[in-house]
C-alpha cells in the first residue's frame, strides 16, 4: 500500500477515503465552510478544520431546516 504524507493536496474522494468517510462527508464539510481550493485539500487541512469546528454538522441541519421551514402566512 502506498504512505501518503499529510501535505499531499488530494480529491474529495481521495480525503474521503483517507478520513474513512463517504465522499458526502466531505462535500458536507465544504458547504459547510472548509476551504478546498481548486477541489483540493490535505489530511491535515481537513483535521485542522474538523478540530476547530466540532458541531458544523448539526449547525448545517438547522440551517437547512430553518430554510425550508414553512411559515404560516399572515392573515390580511
Amino acid at each position: 500500500m502506498l504512505k501518503h504524507n499529510d501535505t499531499q493536496l488530494l480529491t474529495v474522494k481521495e480525503l474521503a477515503w483517507r478520513l474513512n468517510r463517504h465522499p458526502n462527508y466531505v462535500y458536507r464539510m465544504k458547504k459547510a465552510g472548509f476551504p478546498m481550493p481548486g477541489y483540493r485539500s490535505t489530511v491535515e487541512a481537513a483535521l485542522k478544520w474538523l478540530e476547530e469546528n466540532p458541531g458544523w454538522s448539526r449547525t448545517l441541519d438547522h440551517a437547512k431546516m430553518r430554510a425550508t421551514k414553512k411559515l404560516p402566512r399572515r392573515s390580511p
